[in-house]
């Protein structure tokens, strides 16, 4: 699927799957919405004190899809990091309470899903699952000195103030963000609310995805003139001209000055035969959804954590990742190859060999500092992976 990013907003929500809302309306955890479309309670319990999370959860909420006869999640939820558990199963995770036996109490664990609560008392209820958007930098992205609509334009866009500027070490003309109203880094920065995506397409014809990812400028959300569409193709350099998506705030490009990484960003060696692309591993994708008879698009499931680290081996194209970039014939890279050669790569200074797993063990000879070049790296790779099969 050249040239797709996430496409988080084409999966259908549970009324418009047919004969489940009734269901779900019938449950207090969910609140119907005229003309009867049902949605589950918002996540608004997961929501530090710090910041209001209410864009992002009112995603999750409607871009819900039942699954079986529990309330269930779709990518939406899994790429915001948040499970909403069905009562059923929320209780019969409690732990043990209280017990009393020939007049003896044990006080036991506190139940895990509602404290305080008897057991079987519990309601349906939104758990993190501990990745997707929650666990990432971009739901945390508020150092204080951000708060401001100038620095708002990157750390938290939907309340930018398009006029502001910095001038001579100072923000001009940028309003305050209130520190408990921080809304960080939420899913419209990239994805244009459903209203307005169809318009997006029509002003923009050649739009990657159909305008269903873009880049927020500040003008509001809801307005079609304000997100810029993406290009699929390369640039003069061979990068990909998606990566604008990513460069727009992060301003560089990292290891520019590594061969083997230019290499990567300027050939063909990504998962769709062009430059490997930002998303390529820092939102690699895991899984595929919908497609034959769910009726729903095929849509890649991306990680939306941006955690390379977390996300192995999908993020590396080892052995058992989607991408498979160092899975072949001429390599084979595992999920330990690929923890290994981490460190080299953010830590190009460092004597390479004093590293795990090479201390003690001999091998070939590579240069202990700086950049190494594409062939130093080859050979890096065959010796990291000798070594883990040792």
């Amino acid at each position: 699927m050249s040239g797709t990013l996430v496409v988080l907003l084409l999966a259908a929500p549970a009324w418009a799957l047919g004969g489940s809302s009734e269901a779900l309306a019938a449950s207090p955890e969910f609140a119907a919405v005229a003309p009867g479309i049902t949605y589950p309670v918002l996540p608004t319990e997961l929501t530090p004190p710090t910041y209001d999370y209410a864009a992002p959860e009112t995603c999750a909420g409607c871009h819900f899809i039942q699954e079986g006869n529990l309330p269930g999640l779709d990518n939406m939820s899994r790429a915001l990091g948040a499970w909403f558990e069905s009562a059923a199963a929320v209780n019969a995770s409690c732990t043990a309470g209280p017990t009393t036996s020939g007049g003896v109490t044990t006080p036991g664990a506190p139940f895990a899903c509602c404290t305080g609560k008897g057991a079987g008392t519990c309601s349906s209820m939104w758990q993190l699952t501990g990745s997707g958007w929650f666990g990432s930098r971009h739901a945390q992205s508020d150092y204080a000195t951000t708060e401001n609509g100038f620095c708002a334009k990157c750390h938290s866009p939907l309340q930018a103030y398009a006029p502001a500027s910095f001038s001579n070490g100072a923000v001009a003309n940028a309003p305050a963000v209130p520190q408990q109203r921080f809304q960080a880094v939420t899913c419209a920065t990239c994805h244009p609310p459903d209203n307005i995506t169809a318009q997006i397409g029509a002003l923009n014809p050649s739009a990657m995805d159909g305008g269903a990812v873009a880049i927020y400028l500040w003008k509001g959300y809801n307005n079609p003139a304000s997100y810029q569409t993406l290009s699929t193709g390369v640039n003069s350099d061979g990068t990909s001209q998606e990566d604008l998506l990513c460069l727009n705030c992060h301003e560089q490009r990292h290891n520019t000055d590594n061969s083997a990484m230019w290499a990567m960003m300027t050939t063909t060696y990504g998962p769709n035969g062009g430059p490997v692309r930002c998303i390529d591993c820092h939102m690699s994708e895991y899984q595929s959804i919908g497609g034959g008879s769910t009726g729903l698009p095929l849509l890649e499931e991306r990680f939306h954590d941006w955690n390379v680290g977390a996300d192995l081996p999908y993020s590396c194209g080892a052995v058992g990742s989607v991408s498979g970039c160092h899975n072949s014939v001429y390599s084979t890279f595992t999920l330990a190859d690929a923890q290994n050669l981490i460190p080299f790569i953010k830590e190009q200074h460092n004597d390479w060999w004093t590293l795990p797993p090479f201390n003690g063990v001999v091998q070939a000879a590579v240069p202990a500092h700086g950049a190494p070049t594409l062939i130093e790296y080859k050979t890096l790779e065959r010796e990291i992976s000798k070594i883990d099969a040792m």
